[in-house]
């Protein structure tokens, strides 16, 4: 064999260290992304896959001693095997989720068994370069690419492959590179043995995973129709979140990452209370208000129905939400094309970086995020953050945020109460019943003090709202009243961990 012929087939087996290094990493983070979006908590998630998954390369590397024959075709057939289940991971975990014990067996099984098939490529591949160069020359070179090739995968899952493909068709596509890997060792490497019907397996599990990817469209309308009992009538994944739009007769909804965000049949009582008491409890024409979150333009309609303001900005984080509060007909109607009137600025832009870098105080400021169902949306509502709504404020100003339930997350809700209380002289929650939501809370504060009893009535047009039902939603009954809970900080979030607990006890029932 010529010396050129050996740098070829040298070169083309390290480039498949950096190919398998970045689809081992990718594996990983799309199936914490993948339990992370299905069970929240993406700490804990994060960590277990990570744990099993690094355990699991780990028993891969210790079992590769045991393989001692025909060491290039043995990987061959592991990347085979690899790219198959790796392909085909996402759609069997999302079709099982619906039976929950099912689902977590099969995840820590994907976890072990990818994991374990990750961690023999590395020693066999090394073992199979020996022949190339000296082993501390071969083992330099491969972990050398390896890391480079983790970097890569690192990178391209959240900025390329997750935004533009989502998960399913990720996990199907590495598996398509794990299996080529296979395909180009037989075609270019000489080996013992090496014949035609070598790449039977490798071509079937090939066209098997390319049939996957060209219905991966219709696999997906198939798993949704199983999350929502409604018709789908828009899904998209956005660099943010999962949007989906319903419709079950005049019954419109939204949800994002799977929670349900409004009900067109109820959605009024939720964004008429979110909105008005802050606006008729201000001292003086609260001209300017901002709106954090709720780009889907119902807050921002409510503030416009109440004739008090002169300017709306809406600062939301994902400009396809904004888009299509703007654009589709559903949301125009429902919204009253809010978004699209002079009076409101839109910002698409992060709420933190906002309020960091604003110097032009309000007089209300209205938050109407998502649930803290994880760590990075806790963060809105952090004493960090009150402290930069604070500042944001005029004197006299008031802030509003939506807190979750005070019943089905009693702690979240009251967690959110004292961190406000933390920053906030006047700290005022109040609650009502959303017939799809059940009962939900709020919490308004201001930095002067506050009487509730001062609050004014609403011009005409309000389905739910007055101020009789407000000064009623000011009284708790024994089992949503106020209980001790830590601080919601930054450094330390407490906050969705009391939610995840609190949510938990009633999806056990």
């Amino acid at each position: 064999m010529s010396r050129a012929h050996n740098l070829f087939e040298q070169r083309v087996l390290l480039f498949s260290v950096f190919i398998l290094s970045l689809c081992g990493i990718t594996y990983e983070l799309v199936l914490g992304s993948l339990a992370t979006y299905l069970l929240g908590n993406p700490v804990q998630q994060y960590s277990i896959t990570i744990g099993f998954f690094l355990s699991s390369m780990g028993l891969g590397s210790f079992i590769s001693r045991y393989m001692v024959k025909d060491i290039l075709r043995t990987f061959i057939m592991v990347e085979v095997i690899l790219g198959l289940f790796g392909g085909v991971s996402v759609i069997v975990l999302s079709f099982l989720f619906t039976f929950s014990a099912a689902y977590y067996i099969l995840h820590i099984f994907f976890l072990v068994f990818i994991g374990m098939l990750v961690g023999l490529e590395i020693p066999l591949l090394t073992r199979i370069l020996r022949k190339y160069g000296e082993l501390k020359d071969v083992l330099s070179n491969v972990l050398s690419i390896d890391y480079i090739g983790g970097l890569a995968g690192s990178l391209l899952f959240p900025l390329v492959l997750f935004p533009f493909l989502g998960r399913m068709l990720t996990s199907i596509i590495i598996g398509l590179a794990n299996i080529a890997v296979a395909m180009v060792l037989i075609i270019r490497l000489d080996y013992p043995g090496k014949r035609r019907a070598d790449l039977v397996l490798p071509a079937a599990a090939l066209i098997a995973l390319c049939f996957l990817a060209f219905n991966s469209d219709s696999i997906m309308n198939i798993f949704q129709k199983r999350l929502y009992y409604d018709d789908i009538v828009f899904s998209r994944r956005s660099k943010v979140q999962e949007i989906v739009l319903t419709r079950n007769g005049g019954d419109f909804r939204m949800y994002l990452d799977g929670s349900l965000q409004f009900s067109s049949t109820d959605e009024y009582r939720y964004h008429e209370m979110l909105v008005l008491p802050a606006l008729l409890s201000a001292a003086a024409r609260p001209g300017r208000v901002l709106v954090l979150g709720g780009g889907d333009g119902l807050a921002v309609r409510e503030v416009l129905k109440s004739g008090l303001a002169d300017s709306v900005t809406l600062v939301d984080l994902d400009p396809v939400i904004l888009n299509l509060a703007r654009r589709n007909p559903s949301m125009k109607m429902l919204n009253g094309d809010s978004l699209n009137d002079p009076r409101v600025e839109v910002r698409a832009q992060d709420a933190y970086a906002f309020l960091l870098d604003n110097r032009s105080p309000y007089d209300v400021i209205i938050a109407d995020f998502p649930d803290p169902h994880d760590e990075t949306i806790s963060k809105l509502y952090t004493r960090e953050f009150y402290l930069l709504v604070s500042r944001s404020l005029k004197k006299g100003g008031l802030f509003v945020t939506q807190s979750t339930s005070p019943l089905f997350a009693r702690e979240a809700f009251w967690c959110i109460n004292v961190t406000l209380r933390n920053v906030f002289r006047s700290v005022i929650p109040y609650h009502l019943y959303v017939p799809t939501f059940g009962d939900w809370g709020f919490n308004l504060a201001s930095r002067d003090e506050y009487d509730p009893a001062g609050t004014r009535e609403p011009l005409a047009g309000c389905r739910y709202y007055s101020k009789n039902a407000f000064l009623s939603s000011l009284d708790f009954s024994a089992d949503t009243s106020a209980v001790d809970t830590g601080i919601n900080t930054f450094n330390r979030p407490v906050l969705y961990t009391y939610y995840l607990k609190g949510w938990k006890h009633y999806e056990d029932y």
